[in-house]
């Protein structure tokens, strides 16, 4: 069918040229309506779906030229020969096809108001002709011709509708299938981590008496697994219920320190956290800030094994909020495997710029990884009641 759509238009465009030379309308200038709107529908059925976007603005110049050749053929009307009512039946047919289209492939908000000029259009076009009838009867006739232009609105407006029911109902089965996948992840993970408890706890009663570093190991682990089971629970709750993602509480900069105690009781690296805060900051930027910590935490887990220290900075410069983390890992793997993390860093990176902020990340001098994250400060009492 794509292929098609080439010499469809060239056809059309064709016929209509035809038309225009051996069967022109009397006065010729009726042909500058006609052909617009003609073109206007053949150019957009056969442009395909690049084209649709085009079709309000295609019925709004149709409709306007119609207009104004109404508007200036009005002191000179004529009861119109058969060659000029046949270009007047085509132009009103190709301007109820306008507002079809228009409707139909409209944005949103502007669907219905595209297809107005067109609409209006096809109302005035008896007002070009002399057909004996004046005042009442004209407005009439106006009427009458208005109807085609409303029931082509309302079917558009009516495949519209089906096909946001359709657009729901498959949004509704993949948020379903979703909730499936998620609930078998839930269901296999936890009993592994269930079993991981399980095992830590069993351990730390039975070893733990005589070995009093193996029992606070054990126990670490046994802590933790609590942790991922209470998560994953959240987290599927969260699947089930969005609004409850607003409802629930989101980590911000008052919760680093207990993030940066949690890492450092894990054993390996250990973290040092630098608040040099003026002011409280605000509860968007400071989640930003918190996810930002944990995901840079968790990326020296998994890719600075070496690491013996990580450094957080957190401080206002300028008007800002400057986030520095620095480990001072050694044989640190390539910066491409460090990026390894994908979603993790480019989440970071969307989170920023949604706030006009920036963030870097990248290796460091002599050895490790740094990543920095810079954010406006937010006036937290901006908009609050006097």
């Amino acid at each position: 069918m794509r292929f098609a759509r080439v010499p469809l238009v060239v056809a059309g465009v064709l016929a209509l040229l035809y038309g225009a030379v051996w069967m022109p309308p009397d006065p010729v200038v009726h042909l500058v309506s006609g052909l617009t709107a003609c073109v206007a529908v053949v150019a957009l059925l056969g442009t395909g779906p690049r084209g649709r976007r085009l079709a309000p603005a295609a019925a709004t110049v149709a409709g306007a030229a119609s207009i104004a050749l109404t508007a200036t053929t009005f002191a000179s009307r004529t009861p119109g020969d058969a060659e000029t009512m046949t270009w007047f039946f085509l132009e009103a047919v190709a301007l109820t096809a306008l507002v079809y289209l228009a409707v139909l492939w409209g944005p949103r908000a502007g669907a219905a108001v595209a297809g107005i000029a067109p609409a209006i259009a096809t109302s005035f076009l008896l007002f070009r002709f002399d057909s004996g009838e004046e005042g009442p009867g004209q407005i009439v006739g106006a009427a009458v011709w208005l109807v085609p232009a409303a029931i082509a609105a309302g079917a558009a407006l009516y495949l519209r509708w089906l096909a946001a029911g359709r657009r729901r109902a498959v949004l509704d089965a993949r948020r379903e299938q979703r909730l499936d996948l998620a609930n078998d992840l839930h269901d296999f993970v936890a009993h592994d981590i269930s079993e991981i408890v399980a095992q830590a706890q069993a351990g730390r009663i039975v070893f733990g008496g005589d070995r009093p570093e193996l029992a606070k190991l054990l126990e670490r682990i046994e802590t933790a697994g609590v942790r991922a089971l209470g998560s994953m629970d959240r987290t599927l709750a969260l699947l089930r219920d969005p609004g409850e993602a607003a409802r629930a509480p989101v980590g911000g900069v008052d919760d680093l320190e207990a993030l940066v105690e949690r890492f450092n009781e894990g054993g390996g690296p250990q973290a040092v956290l630098a608040l040099r805060l003026t002011g409280p900051v605000d509860r968007e930027t400071g989640a930003v800030v918190h996810r930002t910590v944990t995901e840079a935490l968790t990326n020296v887990r998994r890719h600075a094994p070496t690491a013996a220290t990580v450094s957080i900075e957190l401080t206002e410069v300028d008007g800002s909020l400057r986030l520095r983390v620095e480990d001072d890992g050694r044989d640190a793997p390539k910066p491409s495997f460090r990026d390894s993390s994908g979603l993790g860093l480019a989440g970071m990176a969307e989170r920023a710029e949604s706030l006009g902020g920036r963030f870097e990340a990248g290796p460091r001098e002599p050895a490790g990884w740094r990543i920095t994250l810079r954010l406006p400060l937010q006036d937290i009492n901006e908009g609050a009641p006097l």
